[in-house]
């Protein structure tokens, strides 16, 4: 299997974190990129992460070659974090499609 799930990671403010989950909900309402599988916006306090699954390594690395500064990266950074990303291969996995995650925004 040659998927890869992507975490980008950044402390924000608080304050800015609103801004932030705002503009990501935004971009989900217009759909996922075709290449991503799945998203979610994480948090644990000030520290905030986007977490993407990727079913095919070379799209990631397609999207990363384009030039353009990658969404997650950018919308961290725009919230005044400092972006890190990692990428970790998926090696065993299954989703159990009779529980659902709760949608935060009901």
């Amino acid at each position: 299997m040659d998927a890869v799930v992507t975490l980008v990671m950044g402390r924000v403010s608080p304050d800015a974190q609103m801004a932030l989950i705002e503009h990501y909900r935004e971009a989900l309402g217009q759909g996922l990129p075709p290449d991503i599988s799945q998203t979610m916006l994480i948090r644990d306090g000030d520290e905030i992460g986007i977490l993407s699954v990727w079913p095919r390594r070379e799209d990631l690395a397609a999207m990363l070659a384009g030039g353009e500064e990658p969404f997650a990266r950018r919308l961290i950074r725009e919230a005044g974090g400092t972006p890190s990303a990692r990428v970790f291969d998926f090696v065993v996995g299954k989703r159990n499609t009779a529980v659902g995650v709760p949608d935060p925004s009901a």
